[in-house]
């Protein structure tokens, strides 16, 4: 059984998806909730707070997949590959959270608090992307630019394969990947171990 703190999180999270974080007062949150605006208050002292929690509530999910099957000891571009499959399957079996991520991950909304720890939550993202720019694997050196060039990508491809989901399988994100990587690489021999 969820607890009133959790039920408040789920009915907000799908209320930000479907009006968006400013059209959703914290009286409807707490109306579809099935508490009083008073309870809501009591778990989270504003609407950001909430926000944040939500933040932190999806990235923790998306690490503890990550760590459950990130294998560390392959090459650069095999832990590249691996984020990239990753993400994708997680979206697919967590697709409420992948919708709200989509909506607010980078949105304005988010206090540079949860932005922060969000990025803490990813330094080994932020290890591999500069491992594969030192080892001059890619087209581009700029480290925000690579970081989010495979974001967007991976982001939009895991979109369609939420919208498509009879499209859906591992050969099927292998070929997106290999597509985001051939235009990304300096190596243009797909799959070796760099």
């Amino acid at each position: 059984m969820i607890t009133k703190r959790e039920n408040i999180l789920i009915t907000a999270m799908r209320l930000f998806v479907e009006k968006g974080i400013y059209s959703t007062p914290t009286a409807l949150i707490a109306k579809e909730a099935g508490v009083a605006t008073g309870t809501l208050f009591h778990h989270f002292k504003t609407k950001e707070d909430l926000v944040h929690e939500l933040y932190a509530l999806i990235f923790d999910s998306l690490i503890s997949y990550h760590k459950q099957y990130f294998q560390e000891e392959v090459s650069v571009y095999e832990k590249l590959q691996q984020i990239w499959h990753l993400n994708i399957e997680w979206g697919m079996a967590n697709t409420e959270y992948a919708n709200f991520l989509e909506h607010y991950a980078f949105h304005y909304y988010a206090s540079a608090s949860a932005v922060q720890d969000a990025s803490k939550r990813f330094d080994y993202y932020t290890n591999i992307f500069q491992e594969v720019i030192l080892n001059n694997l890619v087209k581009i050196d700029s480290f925000e630019y690579i970081l989010e060039h495979f974001s967007w990508n991976m982001r939009m491809n895991g979109n369609y394969f939420i919208a498509h989901p009879e499209q859906y399988n591992s050969e099927m994100v292998e070929k997106t990947f290999q597509i985001y990587w051939s235009g990304i690489s300096n190596n243009q021999t797909i799959g070796v171990s760099l």
